[in-house]
């Protein structure tokens, strides 16, 4: 079987898992009773795309990213400025009846932006300082909203475009030597300067940052009450409902848990598992397929640590599984894009 069709029974698999676990959500709260409907909306509409794209030559898009990347940042642009507020971060477009998540979408222009200079004959240092740009003026701007959920999520994809270049290891070296002592000086400020780094930063970030040291200190009432859930499952079938908040988005996998049992949950992660193994075997462009497995593979991961209380709750939530319909269909771009061939392909 092609692994293009893999791929979609992979995603359909998941999306019965998300659809049910949204559909079950409403018992949390009645403003989630609409949520399962809306999801499988975007889900049709995301196997539209790829059904479509397969019949289309998407080398336009490769040919214009300079524009598509001008456009996303015209779109978070105008969110900074008139877009709506939910739950402290004001990182949304209204648009007619429904929402868009501007963050989300600037996935796609920054790979293929940052696909496009790769496969020019730029020195390192070059590369280098254009690649940082082209990140970092997207990640300033979501980071006013604030997300820093997304800023992480595009840092992780300029990381992985760095190491696809293949710097010595000086480079490396120096790169980490910069970035621990950015991480000292911030800490000293946070721990020992607060009303500076407040004045400096904002006193967003300062939250933000305390919920990590909540994490730390074992403390947090969302934390808590998603552990309480966990331990009320059971291996097979609902267990005891306990109410913890973002049931539905970061704390999707919590819910599925209590809902459907631990076994079936195991067998949710092996589907994903699944899907990332089989993108990875695609041989088309390395420069879409690798960044989108790295940050696929670590939304997993750093999503299920926050859900069983092993990692901070950083706003990275689960693609595909949690409720949003401007993450679930731009990682259903990306994944479109991963499986076409374009006409300067690269092979991994």
């Amino acid at each position: 079987m092609k692994k293009k069709y893999l791929t979609i029974i992979f995603l359909i698999l998941i999306m019965l898992f998300s659809v049910y676990n949204l559909y079950s959500a409403k018992v949390m709260l009645k403003s989630y009773s609409t949520y399962y409907i809306k999801e499988l909306i975007w889900f049709a509409l995301g196997f539209l795309i790829i059904i479509i794209s397969s019949k289309l030559n998407l080398d336009i898009i490769f040919k214009n990213s300079k524009y598509i990347y001008a456009l996303g940042i015209f779109l978070l642009i105008i969110t900074h400025f008139f877009g709506i507020n939910i739950n402290g971060s004001t990182s949304w477009l209204k648009l007619g009846p429904v929402s868009i998540q501007p963050s989300e979408f600037m996935k796609i222009p920054l790979i293929i932006s940052l696909r496009s200079i790769s496969l020019k004959n730029y020195s390192n240092t070059k590369y280098f300082i254009y690649a940082l740009i082209i990140t970092i003026i997207p990640s300033v701007l979501v980071f006013m909203e604030p997300d820093t959920g997304a800023v992480i999520i595009y840092l992780l994809i300029f990381i992985t475009f760095i190491f696809m270049r293949k710097y010595n290891k000086w480079f490396y070296i120096t790169s980490a030597i910069i970035i621990i002592g950015i991480i000292l000086t911030f800490t000293y400020l946070y721990l020992f300067q607060r009303n500076f780094f407040i004045k400096l930063f904002g006193s967003s970030l300062f939250y933000r940052i305390d919920r990590i040291t909540n994490f730390l200190n074992q403390d947090g009432y969302q934390r808590n009450q998603a552990l309480a859930s966990l331990k009320a499952s059971k291996l097979f079938g609902r267990g005891e409902l306990i109410y913890f908040p973002e049931s539905a988005t970061d704390f999707a996998f919590t819910f599925l848990v209590s809902q459907i049992g631990i076994i079936p949950s195991i067998i949710f992660l092996i589907i994903y598992a699944l899907l990332i193994i089989n993108l990875k075997s695609i041989k088309t462009d390395k420069y879409i397929i690798t960044p989108l497995i790295t940050i696929i593979t670590f939304q997993l991961i750093i999503n299920v640590l926050m859900n069983i209380g092993l990692f901070p709750i950083i706003g990275i939530t689960l693609p595909f599984l949690s409720y949003g319909g401007s993450s679930l269909l731009s990682y259903i771009v990306l994944i479109t894009l991963a499986l076409k061939k374009v006409s300067n392909d690269t092979y991994l």
